[in-house]
């Protein structure tokens, strides 16, 4: 108990000299916790691990987050390097959270689900139990497959190689100096107003499954069929996919390396990744040349679901989304979603700021903890589809 006492007592001297809400500076989790069994550490990026007590047949990891207050999405990462065979239990105690993602395990061998009778969690939540069996290769055990930075920067590459319909800008850095990317389509300029689709995603660091549709959804956006094409001849298409890479390496439960979520500074712009946005939709996006036809913003919450302006709110193409989402459930047999009206409110989320701006069809788009890679990656491609048709088809 000693570590977990340990790091209690700093954890509430940083609080303390800090102030509420700040947020202290990042802890080392490469420090290894070793048993006779196993080391556990967490010496790499997107890792967390607040505490570890070694125990003889288990580790006791604590999952504290960044700082509070904060959204329940409490992610844990840490790797597991063997000393001997057997089967080693890691208890996760979560503060200010209950447990909520099922556990992934990777060997090098690609990532899966952890089996899931070998998770236990207790009446409230607050804990959960996984039994590992320790083969000979390390594991890394994660609240989601990891993507991380360097990830992201591969697939970017690998978008915008060999296509001269696409294109990379820096617009900017993230709070520690990290490069914010933007994919664009290949034409610098329009020869005419070209209205702009905005794609935004990885506001919140663990929101894994809805980084795996976006990256579907843009590969649609920027492939090479005529539907493609001809929607980039109209619209001035503009993604920001990776928009806190701090988050992200830093393995937080929401917020940037600043204390902030991402979600709740449209409006008062007072973090760099949200600043790089703005300048770049008033660089490319102003009235003059087009204004803003669409807005998507990728998150992942408990359920497919697309939070959209109410039937009362009028948008600009008309009801956008009605249509959008009525064409993709009919290709959709299993891919159950839900269309979640909500009315334009108070707060500073990236779907009330495009909305009041620009008075476009400004949509949440979420995918389920749970989802399926594969299912959706196949689901984000037919939604990129039906988006293209709806935003060519003429306006009711």
């Amino acid at each position: 108990m000693l570590l977990l006492r340990r790091c209690g007592r700093i954890a509430v001297a940083l609080a303390a000299a800090l102030g509420a809400g700040a947020v202290a500076p990042a802890p080392d989790w490469s420090e290894p916790c070793e048993n006779r069994f196993a080391v556990l550490d967490g010496g790499f990026e997107g890792a967390r691990l607040s505490a570890c007590e070694p125990r003889r047949s288990k580790f006791v990891v604590r999952i504290e987050p960044e700082n509070s207050p904060i959204n329940p999405s409490p992610w844990y990462a840490f790797r597991l390097t063997p000393k001997r065979a057997g089967e080693i239990e890691i208890v996760l105690r979560y503060a200010e959270a209950a447990h909520r993602y099922h556990p992934w395990i990777d060997d090098g061998a690609g990532w899966r689900p952890l089996p899931a009778d070998a998770v236990r969690e207790n009446r409230r939540g607050r804990k959960a139990a996984l039994r590992i069996k320790i083969a000979a290769a390390p594991v890394i055990i994660a609240a989601q497959p990891l993507f991380l930075n360097e990830d992201y920067a591969a697939w970017v590459d690998a978008l915008a190689r060999g296509r001269d319909h696409a294109r990379t800008i820096a617009i900017g850095e993230s709070r520690q100096g990290r490069t914010l990317i933007a994919l664009l389509d290949g034409a610098p300029e329009k020869t005419k107003p070209a209205p702009c689709a905005l794609f935004v995603g990885r506001q919140h660091p663990p929101e894994v499954t809805g980084a795996f549709a976006m990256m579907a959804f843009l590969e649609t956006v920027f492939g090479n069929s005529a539907l493609a094409a001809a929607f980039r001849a109209r619209y001035d298409v503009i993604a920001v996919p990776n928009l806190n890479p701090d988050g992200v390496a830093l393995g937080n439960w929401r917020h940037n390396a600043g204390g902030i979520d991402l979600n709740r500074d449209w409006g008062p712009f007072t973090q760099p990744e949200t600043a790089a946005v703005k300048a770049l939709l008033d660089q490319r996006c102003a009235e003059e040349k087009g204004g803003l036809a669409l807005m998507l913003d990728f998150h992942s919450t408990r359920r497919n679901l697309f939070y959209t302006q109410s039937a009362d709110e009028t948008t600009a193409p008309p009801r956008f989304a009605e249509r959008w989402l009525a064409g993709a459930r009919a290709r959709l047999d299993e891919y159950e979603f839900e269309h979640a009206e909500r009315a334009y409110s108070s707060r500073p989320t990236l779907k009330n700021y495009i909305f009041s701006r620009f008075g476009a069809p400004a949509i949440t788009y979420e995918v389920g903890d749970g989802a399926a890679r594969a299912e959706a990656e196949a689901a984000a491609r037919i939604l990129a589809e039906e988006m293209m048709k709806t935003l060519l088809a003429p306006h009711p």
